[in-house]
């Protein structure tokens, strides 16, 4: 297993869901950066307040969206 610790289980789950075209969404809408977006989405930053809770937010949003268009076809 790598050094490095996974702090928020959570982005990291929902990383592996969020298609590189949805972090481009993110980054947009919410007017970050993409470091910003992949090291919250890695589960490296804890994401308790501000953009980072933002970021998981919509990324949470989006993964349940593209699992509704999953289960469509």
């Amino acid at each position: 297993m790598d050094s490095e610790q996974i702090l928020n289980q959570e982005a990291y789950e929902l990383g592996k869901l969020v298609k590189g075209t949805d972090r481009v969404l993110i980054q947009n809408k919410l007017h970050v950066t993409e470091s910003t977006v992949n090291v919250v989405l890695t589960g490296k930053r804890k994401a308790t307040r501000g953009k980072s809770l933002q970021i998981v937010k919509m990324a949470k949003k989006i993964a349940e969206i593209n699992q509704a268009k999953k289960d469509l076809i």
